[in-house]
């Protein structure tokens, strides 16, 4: 008795909270306990205010196919692979390897020291001696797609000047210079396209063949005569077809002005439509941001952006440190006086990991938790592993690429068919999603064996599990968190929880805020925000969550309180539920924007951003901030809507009269039980609206409804309507007439009609059908009872 008791109390709470309001929302049951494989119906947060937990990729197509890769390889292979970090017997001691040509031995960072570079004639014989003779092609891309990579990107020219392919623009290339006379750039090309992924190219803005070095900064200007001219005819050979769809072009280091890099990034978009180019085009004309090297985000930030990591920092090419023993070295030159360069360097011997005792894993550990943080917050990972010079591995980079593929085999859904979240970053890790699961990434195990993922309390739940184990976790939903117990730590690199949904991941936002007709002040704390991958630029957007409850909020002003914020770069603009605001000023956002509209019963998000920037991923400022949002609504109403009258004729006119709705919105008719659109109308100053709309004539007899609903704000209202036949036809004198058709069966008998199971009337149908039912259980358990 009293589990059945329990039952219909908790409906008929429920349907006394359905015109409840609040960001706490009070009304919603607690969580009913533990829950394993196979739980009873969860008790969850109100769904109604829940939005899609998935971020979602660009709407532009190309981005969202370049998004989607998530994870590509990065491949250093020149001519510098032959010295792997050293020259005449000393280490590289500055600068990366892949410019020993301009460093050579260099021994420290202080400018005054003339470079200690290798001679032209030097390298170039040495060129001539690069047969790799265990380069090769196809299992390089392998490789790549073997670890989960979905690109491979190959510097088909670094700064030195030495072109990768068979170029007509200057013998000082492979295809002329090495002994195979191969062209490493197109069995790439191909060897990319047969095994099934997809192939991009960097290419350095700087010749050194053309300019002079400068490897303290690599700034060089692209100013000398004719050196536009040259890349482009490179670019026209490397992107003309030859070398099949490039993805991705990554232009590298110079310094072009504004009017070069316009023509960089025409000339590749001409030549290859679908190219997405790189940061490093320069004066913020790129389709992507890529941040320095070897930089990781912390924080959810605007895509597209990619973070470029190496295997070793100090390091893009092949370099072998392995066994360089000092740790400090003396320069044998003085200190400088005025800054902070010391005779005394440390040597960073990094490529010595190779030879530690579980060095391997120490490093793939490293990599898979910078990849699967970069991708968890809505950037692509590409990681370098530079070849050596015969085009050969080294085993202990190459088992690395295995771990990490290891790593992906076992939790597939991180990279494929995955977004980033909403979710709020946990102290425990990060989370993913797709169409029915939440990854939760734990990069962190939690010493007390749980971990609580905030907003996640509205979903549907199937089953909880670790990857690589068939045994269900224990978990409950406790208000608007889901929290699970974890068993013993795995021996894993980084374990992901999977939480299966019944619908795609929801989540309930963990700032979400009741507005009324008083100003509400919503705190910094309480919004979310999007990092610029710009660098040091700050933050692209702000987010704060809203409800009006069951009501309609019209007439709402948002102001911000902000720091650091001016009009120097952009005009901003403001969006409340899709409702845009924009050309504003710094004042305007202070004084406050609108008027906006929302609807009941949801959440609306109010986003603050630039409104049409030259650059999309360049932030309000390393220093601006949003510290409150205030909103105040003018009017709160329930939309109702009456019809008369109540029963009519079909292929008669009824008058439909509406109000509480948002002032000025477009609204529009629909009859149900099988819907159909019967008129529209336009609500006045106050939110109201009549129009006459006629029933068809072929609707059929029965009880019908008419739903008056608006798009923006998302509100509706509905009213009962019987429908009536039409008279039966005289009978004719014609002795020829054949005899009328049966009429169709009324509703009960299996036609269509009957009341429609729309909006809140289907759930208010359904839910006094669950009282009743449980007021039935307890009677016959009386009943038994009295018999017993």
């Amino acid at each position: 008795m009293r589990i059945t008791n329990r039952l219909a109390g908790s409906l008929l709470a429920g349907l006394l909270t359905l015109g409840m309001a609040g960001p706490t929302l009070a009304d919603t049951p607690e969580a009913d306990g533990a829950q394993s494989a196979a739980p009873a119906p969860q008790v969850t947060y109100d769904a109604r205010y829940a939005i899609p937990a998935a971020v979602p990729a660009s709407s532009e197509a190309k981005v969202a196919q370049w998004q989607d890769m998530k994870y590509a390889m990065f491949i250093h292979w020149g001519v510098y692979s032959s010295y792997a970090g050293w020259y005449k017997g000393q280490k590289q001691e500055v600068g990366y390897p892949e410019q020993i040509k301009a460093w050579g031995h260099q021994q420290t960072w202080d400018s005054r020291i003339p470079l200690q570079g290798i001679p032209r004639d030097e390298y170039l014989a040495t060129a001539q001696t690069f047969e790799a003779p265990n380069f090769d092609a196809t299992a390089w891309c392998q490789q790549a797609k073997d670890t989960g990579m979905k690109m491979l990107l190959i510097t088909s020219k670094h700064h030195d000047g030495f072109a990768m392919w068979d170029t007509a623009t200057t013998d000082y290339n492979f295809t002329k210079q090495s002994p195979s006379h191969r062209d490493p750039i197109l069995e790439l090309s191909q060897a990319c396209n047969k095994v099934g992924i997809k192939f991009g190219l960097y290419f350095s803005n700087i010749d050194w063949e053309k300019q002079p070095e400068n490897p303290w900064s690599n700034a060089n200007t692209l100013d000398e005569e004719g050196y536009m001219e040259y890349i482009h005819d490179q670019l026209k050979e490397l992107l003309g077809g030859k070398y099949g769809e490039i993805t991705e072009l990554w232009y590298d280091m110079g310094k072009p002005n504004p009017a070069q890099s316009d023509q960089l990034r025409a000339w590749a978009h001409e030549l290859q439509p679908n190219i997405m180019i790189n940061s490093r085009v320069g004066n913020d004309r790129a389709d992507f941001e890529v941040g320095w090297d070897n930089e990781m985000q912390s924080e959810q930030t605007q895509g597209p952006w990619e973070s470029a990591v190496s295997i070793f920092h100090k390091t893009w090419g092949y370099a072998n440190w392995d066994d360089a023993a000092p740790t400090f070295k003396d320069t044998g030159y003085p200190d400088y006086t005025e800054e902070e360069w010391d005779h005394i360097q440390p040597v960073d011997n990094t490529t010595a990991l190779r030879k530690a005792p579980g060095g391997a894993k120490t490093k793939t550990t490293e990599i898979v938790g910078n990849m699967f943080s970069t991708v968890a917050l809505g950037g692509q990972f590409l990681f370098n592993v530079g070849p050596k010079f015969d085009g050969s591995y080294d085993p202990w980079d190459a088992s690395v690429l295995a771990g990490i593929g290891d790593w992906n085999r076992a939790h597939p859904g991180i990279l494929n068919n995955s977004r980033p979240t909403h979710f709020p970053i946990e102290t425990w890790g990060k989370t993913m999603v797709d169409d029915s699961h939440i990854y939760m990434g734990i990069e962190k195990w939690p010493a007390d064996g749980t971990i609580t993922l905030r907003g996640a309390g509205a979903n549907d739940i199937a089953s909880v599990k670790l990857d690589g184990s068939d045994a269900p976790l224990t978990y409950k939903v406790e208000g608007n968190d889901l929290v699970v117990t974890l068993p013993a730590q795995p021996d894993e690199i980084l374990p992901v929880v999977t939480v299966t949904t019944n619908g795609a991941p929801t989540y309930v936002p963990t700032g979400l805020t009741t507005i009324g007709t008083e100003a509400t002040t919503i705190p910094a704390t309480s919004l979310e925000k999007f990092k610029a991958p710009t660098p040091k630029t700050g933050e692209t957007s702000f987010i704060a969550s809203i409800t009006s409850g069951d009501k309609v909020a019209s007439g709402v002003t948002v102001s911000f309180n902000t720091e650091g914020f001016t009009d120097s770069y952009a005009k901003y603009k403001v969006t409340v539920d899709g409702q845009v605001k924009g050309g504003l000023t710094v004042a305007d956002l202070t004084e406050g924007v609108g008027p906006f509209a929302i609807g009941p019963n949801q959440t609306a998000r109010v986003t603050l951003e630039y409104d049409n920037p030259d650059y999309v991923l360049k932030g309000f400022g390393k220093d601006a901030t949003v510290t409150s949002v205030t909103v105040k609504a003018a009017t709160l109403s329930t939309p109702a809507v009456t019809v008369e009258p109540g029963t009519v004729e079909a292929g008669k006119t009824v008058a439909v009269t509406g109000t509480g709705f948002a002032p000025e919105s477009a609204v529009t008719l629909t009859l149900h039980s099988e819907p159909v659109e019967v008129g529209t109308a336009t609500t006045d100053a106050s939110g109201a609206f009549t129009a006459t709309v006629t029933v068809p004539a072929t609707t059929e007899a029965g009880a019908h409804t008419l739903v008056a609903s608006t798009a923006t704000p998302l509100a509706e209202a509905s009213a009962a309507l019987t429908v009536t036949a039409p008279p039966a036809p005289a009978p004719s004198d014609d002795p020829g007439a054949q005899p009328s058709a049966a009429p169709s069966p009324a509703p009960e008998q299996g036609g269509k009609g009957g009341l429609a199971r729309t909006g809140s009337h289907g759930m208010l149908a359904g839910a006094f059908a669950l009282v009743a039912a449980g007021a039935g259980t307890a009677f016959i358990r009386r009943s038994r009872r009295a018999k017993a």
